[in-house]
């Protein structure tokens, strides 16, 4: 018996082992994976980066760091899904900038200014601040980047700044998003990976990797606002409608010179 609990925890040692050397690079907090440091495929030449390994944001200009900024991720990992609270991967670009003059701490709701200002770690407070920097995904598994209202934007818990604290936007201090507000612009490439700083500027140095650039038809069809986002629809395992044909739910009709929408009644899917 005493010799099967010594073989026990000897494999209770090993197994810890084994999985302390397979989370080498990996960004962890309690049990929840966040970032592994793989290299990027492409890089961003002029734009920013965003590494969630080292909670970093690096400004780019032809292929050299312009300045870099501490930053704070989701405290829920890496995820694309709605309602996951998590911080998307992949390209980006700027779709909006919103709050150019206004004050230091000034919260804000649907990216408009509300008129409240608060300080900075404001006990019990967590509202976006000072400025709003959207983004828009622009590869198929983050295109819910933009619906989701992932931005990048001030915070006013600044002493979280440099750990995974965020319900999956990009936060950074007061001072720090009014400096980089003025850096960037509309159809600015953001790329956001899973790698630390060191490990993308060595891929900056490697020609052999892609560059990012957003087009110019895509930057003339990203969304100007983060108010509306597309249809919301209830997720049902067994519903009445297909999400597929979200939009045809909708018919227009005339009525008195009016038009309206009525619901299309549509066969209970089989």
């Amino acid at each position: 018996m005493n010799h099967f609990y010594k073989r026990s925890i000897i494999l209770c040692l090993l197994a810890g082992l084994c999985a302390t050397l397979a989370s080498c690079g990996v960004f962890r907090q309690g049990k929840k994976l966040y970032a592994e440091d793989i290299p990027p495929k492409a890089v961003v030449r002029d734009g920013l980066a965003v590494t969630l390994s080292d909670q970093k944001l690096t400004l780019f200009k032809e292929g050299k760091k312009v300045k870099d900024y501490s930053i704070s991720s989701s405290k829920f990992g890496i995820g694309n899904t709605n309602g996951s609270h998590r911080t998307p991967l992949g390209v980006h670009a700027i779709s909006q900038k919103n709050g150019a003059g206004q004050p230091t701490g000034m919260v804000f709701k649907g990216c408009k200014p509300t008129g409240e200002v608060v300080d900075v770690d404001a006990a019990g407070r967590d509202p976006v601040v000072t400025r709003v920097i959207q983004l828009a995904g622009l590869e198929s598994d983050n295109r819910s980047t933009h619906r989701r209202r992932i931005y990048i934007h001030g915070t006013p818990e600044e002493r979280y700044i440099g750990q995974p604290a965020s319900y999956g936007c990009i936060r950074m201090k007061s001072n720090d998003i009014v400096d980089l507000f003025g850096r960037v612009h509309r159809g600015m490439p953001v790329a956001i990976e899973s790698c630390t700083q060191e490990t993308y500027l060595a891929a900056e140095k490697d020609f052999s990797k892609g560059s990012i650039q957003v087009p110019r038809e895509a930057i003339a069809k990203l969304p100007v606002d983060g108010l509306k986002p597309t249809h919301r629809y209830r997720a049902r395992k067994t519903g009445r409608f297909s999400r597929r044909n979200m939009a045809s739910r909708f018919k227009k009709r005339t009525v008195r010179g009016k038009n309206t929408r009525r619901l299309a009644l549509r066969k209970r899917s089989q």
